[in-house]
C-alpha cells in the first residue's frame, strides 16, 4: 500500500469554492462514517439531504486522487461536497480510517471449496445473483498470452452464449420498471447503470479483435432495451434513451473488427435498421445509424481506401453523408489504433479534422516531438489543447503539457464555437496542474483566462487567491473587465462579494426579468434596504404578491422572505405607519388562506 500524498490544497483544488465549503461544514457536523481503505481504494458514507446516506469511493495514488465516484445526482464542476468532506476526514483524521485488506487479497486464501461455499451463501442470499452470475460466466474470455500474441489477438474459440445475457438484461429493466411502495422499493427511473456495465462486457472482445462475439453480446443487451424501452419507458424517460448511442457505437465497432464477413455485415446491417426504425417513431433518430453504416460500407470504399493510403484523391471521400459521420470516425480509428495500423489512423484522423486524435497517436507512438509542435502550431480551440496537455501529462511530459495548454489559452474565441472555443475548462485545468507543479505566474495567468470569460464569482475568488500581493493592481482591472461586461448572476454576486451594493443593484435593474426564487436577487435587496429602501420595496412587494395572488401554498414561505426584506426597507426610510397599513391590507386580502395568514401576521 503506497503511503497518499493528499493534502487539503489538492483537495480544495478538486472542488469549486462553494462546494468546498459545503464539504467542509459536512466534515465539521460530522456527516462522514464508515470511513475504511482497503488497498488504495477508500469508502465512506456520508448524511445528506436525503434519509439513506451516500456512498462516496475515492481512488487513490501517490499524487493524490486518482478517481471519485459518489451516489448523489451532482453533476456541476469539480467534485461533490460528499466527496470534498470524505477527503477531508481522510487528511486531517487519518486515526479513524479503518484499514483493511483487499477483499481480493482475502479470497485469495480460500481452497476452492471455501470459495463455492461462500458463493453458494450468497446465492442463497440475493435470488437475482444467479442470472448475474450466468451473464458474467457467458461473455468471460479464455486465457490468452499477450506476449506470444501482442501482434495478433486470439479470438475466443468458442461462441457467446447470448441467452443467459438476454436474460439478465430482462431481468434488470422489468425490475427497474416496477415501483414498489414508496418507503420500500422505490425507483423513480430505474438504474441504467447495470445495463452500461452489461454493454461494457463486450469490450473486451473489442479489444481482442473478436467482433462476432462481441456482437453476441450487444444484441441481447441491445434487443432487449429496444423492446423493453418502446414498451415501458419511452413516454416518460429522462435519460436511460441515451445509452441507445453508445450501444450504437459499439456495435458500429464490433462490426468493422477482425472476423466478421461481408455477408454477415450486411445482416448486422439489417437488424440495427430495424432497431433504429422502431426508435424512430419516438424520436430517437440517431442511436444505430452509426452501425448501419459501419455494416454497410466495412472498409471496401474506394474512397476510404485512398484516405487510409494518404492519397490526395480521398478528399472526395467525404461527400457520402456516412462517411464523415463523427462516430463512424471515431469507431474506424478505435479499430486501427488496436490493430496497429499507424500510418492508416493517422491519415485518418488528418482526413477527418480530427487534429487532437492526430497529435495523441503521434504521442503514443513515441513520436513527442511531432505531437507538441503539432499541437504548438495545428490546434485550433482550447478543447483540442486541453485533450493533447491531459494525453502529454498522462505519459509524464510535464512541461510539454504545460506549453501546449498555455498556447491554447490564445486559442479562444477563433474559429470554434461552443464549447469548443471555451477557454474555461482548459484554464481550469491549467490552473490546478500549474499549481500542483509550482508554476504560480502560470496558475494566475490561468484563473485570470478563466475569468476574462466566465465572470463568475468562483473565477474571481481564484484569481484572488492565486494573486497574493498582486491583488492589488489585479483587482481594479477585474472589476473593470466586469462593468464593460452584460448583466448575469456572475457580476451581481461578485458585486455583493465585494460590498459594492450601488453596483449590484444597476447590475439587477438591467435584467428584463425578475424572478422570485433567484437567490442572488434575494441577496441584494437584503444589503441595500438601507440604501435604496424605495427599490427594495418596489422589487420585494412585486414578488411576495406573484406568489401570494397565484395561491400557491407550498410557496408562501418564500412570499414571507420578501415580505420580511420589503419591512426592513420602509423601517429604514422611515415608513413605519405605512408599512403597517400594507400588512393589514394583506392580512385582510388574504385571511382565507390558512397557511399564509399566520406567516403575515409573524410579520406585524
Amino acid at each position: 500500500m503506497s503511503e497518499t500524498k493528499l493534502t487539503e490544497r489538492t483537495i480544495k483544488n478538486l472542488a469549486s469554492a462553494n462546494t468546498y465549503q459545503r464539504g467542509e461544514e459536512y466534515f465539521q457536523d460530522g456527516a462522514v462514517s464508515e470511513l475504511v481503505r482497503r488497498g488504495e481504494s477508500l469508502s465512506a458514507q456520508v448524511e445528506g439531504s436525503q434519509f439513506a446516506p451516500y456512498d462516496v469511493s475515492v481512488g487513490l495514488h501517490q499524487g493524490g486522487v486518482a478517481t471519485a465516484k459518489c451516489s448523489c445526482p451532482y453533476e456541476l464542476g469539480g467534485y461533490c461536497k460528499h466527496i470534498v468532506a470524505v477527503l477531508l476526514a481522510y487528511v486531517r483524521n487519518p486515526d479513524v480510517v479503518e484499514q483493511r485488506r483487499p477483499v481480493i487479497e482475502q479470497l485469495e486464501e480460500l481452497e476452492r471449496s471455501q470459495l463455492q461455499e461462500l458463493l453458494s451463501r450468497l446465492l442463497d442470499s440475493d435470488p437475482h445473483m444467479a442470472d448475474r452470475i450466468e451473464a458474467e460466466l457467458a461473455v468471460s474470455l479464455v486465457s490468452i498470452d499477450t506476449d506470444a500474441q501482442a501482434n495478433s489477438p486470439a479470438l475466443r474459440r468458442t461462441l457467446v452464449d447470448p441467452e443467459p445475457i438476454r436474460r439478465q438484461a430482462q431481468r434488470m429493466l422489468r425490475q427497474a420498471g416496477a415501483h414498489g411502495a414508496y418507503w420500500d422499493d422505490y425507483h423513480s427511473s430505474g438504474n441504467v447503470d447495470e445495463l452500461r456495465r452489461m454493454a461494457a462486457s463486450a469490450v473486451p472482445f473489442l479489444e481482442a479483435g473478436d467482433g462476432r462475439n462481441a456482437l453476441r453480446v450487444l444484441e441481447p443487451i441491445s434487443d432487449t432495451f429496444v423492446r423493453e424501452w418502446t414498451q415501458t419507458y419511452a413516454y416518460h424517460d429522462e435519460d436511460r434513451y441515451l445509452l441507445f448511442e453508445d450501444l450504437g457505437n459499439l456495435c458500429a465497432e464490433a462490426v468493422l473488427s477482425a472476423g466478421i464477413s461481408e455477408a454477415e455485415r450486411q445482416d448486422w446491417a439489417d437488424t440495427f435498421r430495424d432497431w433504429q426504425d422502431e426508435l424512430e417513431q419516438y424520436g430517437v433518430d440517431e442511436a444505430f445509424w452509426v452501425a448501419v453504416c459501419a455494416a454497410e460500407q466495412g472498409w471496401d470504399d474506394p474512397g476510404l481506401q485512398w484516405v487510409l493510403a494518404g492519397d490526395v484523391r480521398g478528399t472526395s471521400w467525404q461527400q457520402d453523408d456516412c462517411r464523415d459521420d463523427a462516430r463512424l470516425i471515431t469507431a474506424r480509428l478505435r479499430v486501427l489504433a488496436r490493430e496497429g495500423r499507424i500510418d492508416e489512423y493517422l491519415n485518418l484522423a488528418l482526413a477527418a479534422g480530427n487534429r487532437t486524435d492526430y497529435a495523441t497517436m503521434l504521442l503514443r507512438s513515441e513520436r513527442l516531438d511531432e505531437a507538441v509542435s503539432y499541437g504548438l502550431h495545428e490546434l485550433e480551440s482550447p478543447r483540442e489543447a486541453l485533450e493533447l496537455a491531459k494525453a502529454l501529462q498522462n505519459r509524464g511530459h510535464h512541461q510539454q503539457a504545460l506549453d501546449v495548454a498555455a498556447a491554447g489559452l490564445g486559442m479562444a474565441g477563433g474559429t470554434k464555437h461552443g464549447y469548443e472555443a471555451s477557454v474555461v475548462p482548459l484554464a481550469h485545468w491549467l490552473r490546478d496542474f500549474a499549481a500542483g507543479l509550482g508554476e504560480a505566474e502560470l496558475a494566475l495567468r490561468s484563473a485570470r483566462a478563466a475569468y476574462d470569460e466566465s465572470l463568475s464569482l468562483d473565477d474571481y475568488t481564484s484569481v484572488e487567491q492565486w494573486a497574493g500581493d498582486q491583488w492589488a493592481q489585479i483587482r481594479p482591472e477585474l472589476l473593470e473587465r466586469l462593468a464593460a461586461a452584460k448583466g448575469g448572476d456572475g457580476r451581481t454576486r461578485i458585486y455583493l462579494h465585494e460590498g459594492m451594493v450601488d453596483e449590484a443593484v444597476k447590475s439587477v435593474k438591467e435584467r428584463k426579468y425578475l424572478n422570485a426564487f433567484d437567490d442572488t436577487l434575494l441577496q441584494v435587496v437584503t444589503v441595500a434596504c438601507g440604501s435604496h429602501p424605495d427599490w427594495v420595496i418596489q422589487v420585494c412587494r412585486r414578488q411576495a404578491d406573484d406568489i401570494m395572488n397565484g395561491g400557491q401554498a407550498g410557496l408562501y414561505d418564500r412570499a414571507a422572505q420578501w415580505l420580511e426584506r420589503a419591512k426592513r426597507a420602509f423601517v429604514a426610510a422611515g415608513r413605519n405607519q405605512e408599512w403597517s397599513a400594507y400588512l393589514e391590507s394583506l392580512i385582510q386580502v388574504h385571511k382565507r388562506k390558512y397557511k399564509l395568514r399566520p406567516m403575515l401576521e409573524h410579520l406585524r
